[in-house]
């Protein structure tokens, strides 16, 4: 990324807005604000042009807003803090030299502002397009996949998730080394193979955004940026550097020996979660025994005791007997839609072997299993 500052100095004639959509648009752009930026006009948004614009010089959100006058640049956490405590339905913004007066319902507030000139602006690369998804669809794979990353890790890029389109096919893929989710996207475009490495925050904030909408999410994508267009939002953000592991040699297909067991996820859900109540930290693993008589979750510490739970199966084979953190499974069973199937099927060979969790052909999960150690 590059950045570049304008040098022409223009005078502001003020804003009036009413105070919800000043809201809605700080709440989406919300990601973008640093916590601690490394210069003060990056704790400040860009009200100008048609937008609300924050960037932390990695990401940079730009949501539309009925404002085409001369830029402005407002403190982010101030002017969200006075939206939250006044009640008023518009909220009125005039520049007056270094500050500007915010008055909104019985409030007045004048606030310390940066210079428009100092704004730093984001010089793209050559963009091609990678996809375009339902905005119902978008929102629905992140949920279904971004939990499953690792910020902290070194390893890969564990941080990221993987937007790959292969053979007409997408596909969205997080992993941390110990789990991985894959979500089979729709999309209603045709377009050449490609892939990008996203960060989980950037896709977080898309698909809130997303949730929201009706029509689709076009994602453009460069070596090293991607570019999120949705209705009224436009989001970019630098790819995450790093190679992502070999995850089609993690998600098995056909397995010899491997027995099915379709449950009811919901009653998994509560099952697990009742079982994990007596686990610790150093004794997190649920003990899962999957058989055609049912589903039996047994767990164990020296701090809080001992648990057994057993459940229904829809099907099932002969018993086989796996521990796993019961976090892991829980999370891929959330991310799931809630207007999906009712059942998923639970695939194991053995106790030492992946266990791989599929609905239908949208949601696949893979978690290892702890030791019995």
């Amino acid at each position: 990324m590059t950045t570049a500052t304008a040098t022409k100095r223009r005078r502001s004639t003020g804003i009036t807005l009413p105070a919800a959509t000043l809201k809605t648009a700080l709440a989406d752009v919300s990601a973008a604000v640093p916590t601690r930026p490394a210069k003060p006009v990056l704790a400040c948004i860009r009200i100008g042009d048609g937008t609300l614009t924050a960037t932390d010089l990695e990401l940079q959100i730009a949501v539309e807003i009925d404002y085409h006058g001369e830029p402005l640049l407002l403190p982010f956490a101030r002017l969200r803090a006075i939206l939250a405590e006044a009640r008023a339905e518009e909220v009125t913004i005039t520049p007056d030299g270094t500050s500007c007066v915010v008055t909104a319902g019985r409030g007045t507030w004048r606030l310390p502002v940066e210079s428009a000139d100092e704004w730093p602006t984001w010089q793209h690369e050559p963009l091609r397009t990678l996809v375009r998804v339902p905005c119902d669809q978008f929102a629905r794979a992140v949920k279904g996949c971004v939990y499953a990353t690792d910020n902290d890790s070194s390893r890969y890029a564990l941080g990221a998730v993987l937007i790959e389109v292969l053979g007409g096919d997408c596909s969205f893929v997080a992993t941390d080394g110990r789990r991985l989710s894959h979500v089979a996207v729709e999309h209603d475009q045709a377009v050449d193979d490609g892939s990008a490495l996203v960060p989980a925050r950037v896709l977080a904030s898309l698909a809130s955004v997303a949730a929201r909408g009706d029509d689709a999410v076009q994602l453009e994508a460069s070596e090293h940026e991607l570019v999120a267009t949705l209705p009224g939002c436009v989001v970019t953000a630098r790819q995450i550097a790093g190679r992502f592991p070999r995850w089609r040699d993690v998600l098995p297909k056909d397995r010899e020996g491997a027995i099915e067991t379709v449950v009811d996820r919901d009653e998994l859900i509560a099952a697990t979660r009742a079982a994990a109540i007596v686990t610790s930290e150093q004794s997190k693993g649920v003990d899962f025994t999957f058989s055609a008589d049912g589903v039996t979750l047994h767990g164990q510490s020296s701090e809080y005791g001992q648990s057994d739970v057993t459940i229904e199966v829809v099907s099932g084979g002969d018993p086989v007997k796996v521990k796993l953190d019961p976090v892991f499974v829980v999370e891929w069973l959330r991310g799931i839609a809630t207007d999906e199937g009712p059942h998923i099927t639970v695939e194991l060979v053995d106790a030492q072997s992946a266990c791989v969790l599929r609905n239908g052909g949208v949601y696949t999960g893979v978690i290892m299993p702890l030791s019995n150690d």
